[in-house]
Parts: structure tokens; sequence; C-alpha cells
């Protein structure tokens, strides 16, 4: 029995050269995935902060990652400084997510904490079970993000470095890809990975956002890119459970079975 995203066009928006899974998954299903990166990674302002922070990797108690473009940065410029899987020296290490634990074992790193629920509140309430006596926590992030995580942490004792790894900034030339699309009705559904994925699809879309993402169906892969969309005023159809790749085109495959 073919499934209900077989001849389906979905908008993949997840930066150059992270879409291979969500196109397999989507293949694999008969789908077309139609790729538009919506967000672009690059070093941030301050890159002098960064590369102090990796050099001082092992004082910490625990080293905290909130994503796993955050651990690739991260090791580029570990192995950029001429180090290793031993520098991070003794510190546990944190994921707030299974896409983030696999990135930091694929540099031969081990994820002490896994956080159960994807997001900055759950890898803080995963932390704090096992952190103990007050400590201090690195946490390597992007430019921009949310402050659940070391909020949590700071409001039970530890101590917070913050330092930006990457900046996320939309790609050139996203507005005249999505709108062409749009304009020839050449997608069913998109996919959003992240809150920044939103903002800068939304932007791109200029006034026409809100009417053109009415159109298609509309799926998050989490309560805080759901949230981000929300707060964008742009109507969310579907929410991956659990909150990964695989979980985001089940949950979609699930929407388009359902009657409309």
């Amino acid at each position: 029995m073919p499934s209900p995203l077989t001849g389906k066009r979905v908008l993949v928006t997840r930066a150059e050269g992270q879409a291979d899974e969500a196109s397999a998954l989507l293949r694999a299903r008969g789908a077309e995935p139609v790729l538009v990166p919506a967000i672009a990674i690059g070093p941030p302002d301050d890159e002098a902060a960064a590369e102090r922070a990796i050099a001082s990797l092992a004082i910490y108690d625990w080293i905290a990652f909130t994503s796993a473009n955050g651990v690739e940065r991260t090791w580029e410029l570990v192995v950029g400084s001429g180090g290793d899987a031993k520098s991070f020296g003794a510190a546990k290490l944190a994921a707030v997510g299974p896409a983030t634990a696999s990135a930091l074992a694929s540099h031969g790193l081990v994820a002490h904490i896994t956080a159960r629920e994807t997001r900055g509140e759950g890898l803080a309430a995963s932390m704090l079970e096992v952190m103990g006596k007050a400590g201090s926590v690195l946490l390597l992030r992007a430019q921009i993000a949310r402050d659940a995580l070391p909020d949590a942490l700071r409001a039970a004792g530890h101590a917070v470095d913050i330092v930006a790894v990457y900046k996320t900034s939309a790609p050139p030339g996203l507005g005249e890809r999505l709108t062409a699309l749009f304009d020839a009705s050449a997608i069913d559904a998109i996919l959003f990975t992240s809150g920044s994925t939103v903002s800068h699809v939304k932007d791109a879309l200029g006034p026409l956002a809100h009417e053109l993402l009415a159109r298609v169906r509309v799926a998050s892969i989490g309560p805080v890119t759901t949230e981000a969309a929300t707060q964008h005023g742009i109507r969310v159809d579907v929410e991956a459970t659990p909150h990964s790749m695989a979980g985001l085109v089940e949950a979609l495959e699930a929407s388009f079975a359902r009657p409309a």
C-alpha cells in the first residue's frame, strides 16, 4: 500500500549539506524532497571569545550542547587549534537530544547526559538530576538562542558561561527561490526544523508569508520550533513526536493519512 506521502512535494529547509536524512526518509515514502536551505551556519561575531573558550574546555565540570551544529562548530575550533577529544579533559558532556549526542559520538565524544525532552528545559532537568553540588558549566551554542537552560542551571546555584560558537543567517536568494516555488504551487508541505528556519522563511516571503504558508501542510520538529512559528503567526499543522527528523516525517505522513 503506498504511503500517503507518495507524490507529495515536501520543502526541506535544513542547512546546506544537512538534508540527507530528511531526503532519504521522504523518498522512502514516495515523496519528492525539495531542498531549499533556509539557514546558513557561520562564525559568531566574537570569534575570539569562541577561541578562548575552546582553549579552556578542560576547566569546566560540564560542557553543554543544544544542537548538532554547536557540536560540529566546536569540533572545528578544537581541531583548528591543534586539539582533539582530549581537549575536553574530565568535563562531562550534556546533549539536548539524540541528534546532538550522535554528533558528539561521531568525534569520539560521549554524552554523559542526553535530555529526555529535546529542549533547553529538558536538558536542564536532566542535568540537575545528576549534578549535585554547584559546578561550572560551559554552554556552547548559537549566537541567538533561548535562555531556558542557563537560567535553570543558575537558579540551582551553578555557574554558567555562555559562548556563541556559530551564528545563523538566511542564505542569499532565499526569497526568490521560495517565492518561485509558492507562485508555481510547487510544494505540498514544508518541514521546519528550528526557530531560525521559521523566521528566515517568514522574512523571505515578506507580507504574503502567512497567506502562502496557509496553502501547504506545515510540520514542526518540536515545541520550540512550534512556539517560534506561533509567535510569527504561522499555523502549524503537525508536530513531531519524538522530536527528531524521523519523527517529523512520520508525523507528516500520518497527517496526510487523515481525512482533510
